[in-house]
């Protein structure tokens, strides 16, 4: 069949013609092609963004009202199929008329009509539903706790215990975004992609938890206030807690760290315009001192110019890293002077709140100082503690004493000494000598006792021999082998000679600090002789007496001899530092010195009796040190009857002190006896070899005839309570023999007296020998026998018991018996 042709207008034609295509030829269509590639790039580029915003628009819009009715319990496909269908039957309207149109839009509008009632049941329900979970969970939520490990501690036996604590879980917020936009923009790949968290410890720092200002509409009882300050001390401890162990883990990235703490410090909070509570700012002031103790380097940090300078890396951080950690230091010191100021400056607020953290904030400084003496600043809280050593609060006085008295033993250079010491020079010389005590007493501890510059001069001996047989060695050698071995060995020894610090240098400054310690004993000797440091000045005078130049003993020697005399309410102590001053200069230098010291034997007598087993005990120690000059040092410038009065008079004092103080005295006069053969006399009970009679209460030692007594006391020690006392009293009485009846154990004859006295202490309440345990065994009891009054009463009532007895087997039941009546 062939096929059917179909004729049509022209206007039907023309339009066939206009949309029918012509074939692209290959040029064309790769032209085409790169168009589109160049189009596609400039879309994934982002050139076209007002599209990609539109779109993405349309997105969140379309995922909004999706979560929207998802969350109402409606189907979201549901509204879209009937949005569909509604589409559909618009398109079917077009193509109907009449009946068949109105009947259509009746159907369309019975089909979107729904029970109004049922779906208000259901929004109500699902919204009820919704508040219920989303309430169960913030339950849960603020219930839940987790588990955090605390840093460990290390008990007293030795083994370390780990902790816990639990707190309250807070989920990690998300950062948020700056510009609401980039939120709008970049809200698919946030849920798709990983999250970022803020760091932990920024949250404690910057102490986000801390509790608002809250007005108080209703009475708060004591109790709800102590539990509530009991809370936030707690909660500050912990804060506390991060933020050390953060900056002693990694101290060049948490630097910023420390002005958390210096805010816990201040009176008021800055951040939270709330006052600090005092265990608070103790706890913080003390927690940066422990981080500096830790941190600071031993080495003085110099300042480095980094514009000017090109420095590594590696150095360059280390630069940085020690001027930052300079200037939280001098912050912090800052705010201790500050701390200090309120109660050492005039018009200072002087509370009982303010002394407790001064002092707090003193013994910082005396740790710090302890620690780390040539460190920057160093200097400035010696001056500040200088200052606060005359302060008006005796546990601050005694904090700063012993601090002072750590650093003088420490210190090798000497430098921090004599800066301190001529602090305390100005100090003194500033307030016309009125100070307190401390600030003499703490120069006790300076090391001028153990110098002795004879060992000096014998190094410097040492070290030139060591040089001059090197120098021969190489000269003289012709074995290699040997003379490498011994090249070796003297190299080795000059180097440990050479490695001691100069000797010049600490020579005279060893020189200056003596100096200026004399200038302010006899500063205060010749200008206040009645100040109430005197005391302090002349311990200090006995203590050093063996440095003092020959030029000032004369004068001295006068100068002690008017305060012993004039002075009349001058203390026994004072008046045996005294005379312990006197023989320390008489038994060294100063024999040269023409000089009669029986007026000082007299005062020593006079004083010997005034110590006792009391509180003044422990001074019993100058009348130790005294003895060994009187006695040992200077027995032959004595005469015989000065030395058995005060053998005589030592052993009589012997019985009012404790056993420790006893075994001194026996130590000192068993000394004697083995050093001089006169005291046998004392031994000896016949009164007829001396002449005269014993007067034990004149204080002439020359005149008390004590040749004419013996040793009686020696019987009462021997009964002692102590068994070490018993022993050296038996061994005295038999004459100190080395061995044989009555000899010591090599143990106890060995032992000075100074040593029986402080290894027999026993104020620690620890008794040597220690005492043995009673042994175990039953009591047996004892019968008691019966005592009367009457002899035959014990006949008598026995009689009455037989006859009661056999009238009762007779038939009377109840036994009564008169014994008055009967024994009458």
């Amino acid at each position: 069949m062939g096929a059917k042709k179909v004729k049509i207008s022209s206007v039907k034609r023309a339009a066939h013609l206009k949309s029918k295509k012509t074939p692209l030829s290959k040029q064309q269509q790769q032209k085409q092609k790169q168009k589109r590639d160049q189009l596609s790039s400039k879309r994934e580029q982002g050139q076209n963004i007002f599209s990609q915003k539109a779109r993405k628009r349309d997105n969140l819009a379309q995922r909004k009202k999706y979560n929207k009715l998802a969350s109402l319990g409606l189907d979201p496909l549901e509204e879209d199929n009937e949005d569909g269908d509604d589409q559909m039957l618009d398109n079917v309207a077009d193509m109907l008329d009449g009946d068949d149109l109105a009947l259509l839009h009746a159907n369309k509008r019975k089909r979107k009509a729904k029970p109004t009632s049922e779906a208000d049941e259901d929004l109500g329900q699902s919204i009820g539903l919704e508040k219920a979970y989303a309430s169960d969970t913030k339950k849960e939520q603020a219930a839940q706790k987790i588990k955090l490990d605390l840093l460990p501690i290390k008990s007293r036996d030795g083994q370390i215990i780990t902790r816990t604590t639990e707190v309250d879980y807070l989920p990690k917020p998300k950062q948020k975004k700056k510009n609401e936009e980039e939120e709008e923009e970049d809200s698919e790949e946030v849920e798709e992609g990983e999250t970022e968290y803020e760091d932990s410890d920024d949250d404690v720092v910057n102490d986000v938890e801390a509790p608002s200002a809250v007005p108080v509409q209703k009475l708060i009882s004591t109790t709800d206030l102590l539990i509530a300050r009991q809370q936030e001390i707690e909660r500050q401890k912990y804060r506390i807690g991060i933020i050390c162990s953060g900056l002693l883990e990694k101290p060049e990235d948490k630097m910023r760290n420390f002005h958390a703490l210096y805010e816990l410090m201040d009176e008021i909070n800055p951040a939270s315009r709330q006052a600090n509570l005092m265990a608070v700012r103790k706890l913080a002031i003390i927690s940066v001192t422990e981080i500096f103790k830790d941190i600071l380097p031993e080495y003085r940090v110099g300042q480095v110019d980094t514009k000017m300078q090109t420095l590594r890396k590696a150095t360059l951080d280390r630069v940085t890293f020690e001027n930052a950690l300079l200037q939280q230091f001098k912050k912090f010191l800052q705010k201790l002077e500050q701390i200090t100021a309120q109660v050492n400056r005039r018009g200072g607020l002087r509370t009982p709140q303010t002394v407790k953290l001064a002092t707090v904030a003193v013994q910082c400084m005396c740790d710090l100082l302890v620690a780390h003496p040539y460190f920057n600043y160093v200097q400035n809280i010696a001056q500040l503690l200088v200052y606060m050593l005359n302060c008006n609060y005796l546990e601050m006085r005694t904090a700063v004493n012993q601090c002072f008295r750590t650093v003088f033993s420490n210190d090798k250079r000497l430098e921090m000494t004599l800066f301190i010491v001529r602090r305390i020079n100005h100090l003194i010389k500033t307030k016309q000598n009125n100070v307190h005590v401390e600030c003499i007493t703490c120069l006790m501890g300076l090391k001028i006792k153990n110098v002795n510059l004879d060992a000096e001069k014998e190094n410097e001996l040492k070290q030139k021999k060591l040089e001059s047989h090197r120098q021969r060695l190489l000269s003289l050698s012709k074995k290699e082998r040997k003379r490498r071995k011994k090249l070796t060995e003297v190299n080795r020894e000059l180097e440990e000679t050479r490695a001691e610090e100069n000797k010049q240098d600490k020579h005279q400054k060893l020189t200056e600090i003596i100096k200026m310690v004399f200038t302010i004993y006899f500063r205060v000797l010749k200008n206040d002789p009645t100040s109430r440091v005197l005391s302090a000045i002349l311990e200090g005078l006995a203590e050093f007496a063996h440095v003092i130049n020959l030029e000032f003993f004369s004068d001295l020697i006068d100068v002690l001899n008017r305060i012993l005399e004039d002075q009349e309410e001058l203390g026994y102590r004072e008046r045996l530092h005294c005379v312990q001053t006197i023989f320390v200069i008489l038994s060294g230098q100063g024999e040269v010195l023409n000089i009669d010291p029986i007026r000082f034997y007299q005062h020593f007598y006079r004083n010997m009796l005034a110590v006792q087993a009391g509180k003044n005990h422990d001074d019993f120690t100058i009348i130790l040190r005294t003895l060994d000059e009187v006695l040992v040092k200077r027995r032959r410038n004595m005469s015989q009857q000065r030395l058995m009065a005060f053998v005589k008079r030592l052993l009589t004092g012997s019985l009012h002190l404790l056993h420790n103080g006893t075994l001194a005295t026996l130590g000192t006069i068993k000394q004697t006896f083995q050093l001089t053969s006169v005291l046998d006399n004392l031994l000896d009970t016949d009164t007829s070899i001396g002449s005269g009679r014993y007067d034990p209460e004149l204080d002439d030692p020359e005149y008390c005839n004590a040749a004419s007594t013996a040793l009686y006391e020696l019987a009462l020690l021997a009964r002692h309570y102590h068994p070490t006392v018993r022993r050296m009293a038996v061994h005295i009485a038999h004459g100190v023999p080395a061995s044989g009846e009555g000899a010591l154990p090599t143990e106890i004859g060995k032992l000075t007296s100074h040593e029986l006295f402080t290894q027999y202490d026993s104020t620690q309440m620890a008794f040597n020998p220690t005492i043995p345990l009673p042994k175990a065994g039953q009591a047996k009891l004892k019968k008691g026998k019966h005592l009367y009054i009457r002899s035959d009463f014990k006949q008598e009532y026995g009689k009455l018991l037989r006859d009661a007895k056999v009238s009762q087997k007779k038939g009377k039941h109840n036994l009564q018996i008169d014994f008055f009546s009967a024994l009458q």
